[in-house]
């Protein structure tokens, strides 16, 4: 039997984070680095990948620009496509989800004890779904459709609370008002 892994994560999740804590709990052996050349791309690059049970996963972490750059989501979309091709799952991380053990089930099907003390949603961040362009803005929908019930209510909740500091039309778009 072996033990579970631990992982502790100070502070919000970023990228840098997110490729030392797969690092960790993915086995050495399995683990392709960080900033791998898209297949058949010279520009463009994974953030990281590894050999998963189910073969290759290339994961992406997206901040902010993902939501609000439709260029950048094309981009993102080809690298998707180009990923399935080559037999890649791909997982990408929200910047408003932080990684926990739940997540990491969710998004990857791995198993330790994440210690992360952040809390999900929009915390610190002044990029709110209100500046997302429209494809963004599909994007987060889909996303929040997709969380475990427990992530999705704490977006939720971060997003209340930051009507109650800006105003709801400086923090979720018209269209996601009965998100609240």
């Amino acid at each position: 039997m072996t033990d579970r892994i631990t992982v502790k994560i100070d502070d919000y999740l970023v990228q840098n984070e997110l490729s030392t804590a797969l690092q960790a709990i993915v086995e050495a052996a399995a683990w392709r680095g960080t900033e791998v050349r898209v297949i058949s791309e010279r520009r463009r690059r994974w953030d990281m990948v590894y050999q998963g049970d189910l073969g290759q996963v290339a994961v992406e972490f997206d901040g902010d620009a993902h939501y609000r750059d439709s260029l950048k989501i094309k981009a993102d979309f080809e690298k998707d496509e180009l990923a399935k091709l080559g037999g890649y799952k791909v997982v990408r991380i929200p910047y408003w989800v932080q990684l926990t053990t739940d997540t990491l089930a969710h998004y990857f099907g791995l198993e330790a004890d994440i210690i992360q003390d952040f809390p999900h949603g929009f915390i610190t961040t002044k990029v709110f779904p209100a500046s997302f362009c429209e494809l963004g803005i599909a994007r987060f929908e889909r996303e929040m459709e997709s969380l475990p019930d427990s992530v999705r209510q704490a977006v939720i909740s971060s997003l209340r609370l930051r009507v109650l500091e800006h105003g709801v039309e400086y923090v979720i778009p018209q269209k996601l008002a009965g998100l609240l």
